[in-house]
């Protein structure tokens, strides 16, 4: 188990990381490490995550109190956001929230990540719920994001806001951040070429058998082969326009 320092560290390493990667201006975004039953270590308000530093680390319990009281920096309040998700499932240990720009705009245009495209995203992040707007510090955006999850959810997007990813680990939920506006900045790129093919349900059942190999699980692997998955993706291929194969 690794120390609590450690975690601080690995805390700022993943802020540094965010801000470099330009998923978040200014002092946005947050994250958080449950360490305890009781205990969460998250990120201070008013700082950017590109100069975090260890001592900066706040504590809280699990209704959001600040418990380290010498600590001059408060707590993040959108920790609510995070408390709510811990409470919903207890396989999430580390939350990641930020404003990617290219899966924001996903958001602020209020059009779902479109399905059965891309393999990587469908393995590493699966379906991505779109939860409603909600205003930001409200206990009702944790409630918003959970009202949209199942037990295979690791990412959400956020209305008009961004996005917030989750893992066992705190490296896994930044992973997803990564692939997540990734993913997104090569569907924007194909509005300039003005096509898109999807994949076959044949081709998604395959996919998704191969993800549950890795013991990934994925709901959709039912319903695959039943040409389901994609049913969200119309706004997204007309925003975008589409020519189908021949």
């Amino acid at each position: 188990m690794p120390t609590q320092l450690q975690i601080r560290r690995e805390m700022c390493d993943i802020g540094h990381r965010i801000w470099h990667r330009g998923y978040c201006a200014g002092n946005e975004g947050n994250h958080s490490v449950r360490i305890s039953d009781d205990r969460v270590l998250c990120t201070p308000t008013g700082v950017s995550k590109g100069f975090l530093t260890p001592d900066q680390i706040t504590i809280v319990d699990m209704d959001g109190k600040q418990i380290d009281k010498k600590n001059k920096m408060k707590r993040t309040s959108e920790v609510l956001l995070h408390l709510q998700l811990y409470r919903a499932r207890k396989d999430i240990r580390s939350v990641v929230h930020s404003h990617p720009p290219h899966a924001t705009a996903f958001a602020m245009a209020n059009i779902p990540i479109p399905e059965g495209i891309h393999p990587e995203a469908e393995v590493f992040l699966g379906k991505v719920p779109m939860a409603d707007y909600v205003t930001p510090s409200y206990k009702d955006l944790g409630e918003s994001v959970v009202a949209v999850m199942n037990q295979d959810t690791n990412t959400v997007m956020m209305g008009n806001h961004g996005a917030v990813c989750f893992d066992s680990t705190l490296m896994g939920a930044y992973y997803k951040l990564e692939i997540l506006d990734a993913y997104c900045r090569i569907l924007l790129l194909t509005a300039g070429l003005g096509r898109i093919n999807e994949l076959t349900p044949q081709q998604m059942f395959d996919l998704l058998t191969v993800k549950a190999k890795f013991g990934l699980a994925d709901q959709r692997l039912e319903t695959a082969l039943k040409g389901g998955i994609g049913k969200d993706n119309r706004e997204f291929l007309a925003a975008f326009g589409r020519r189908k194969k021949d």
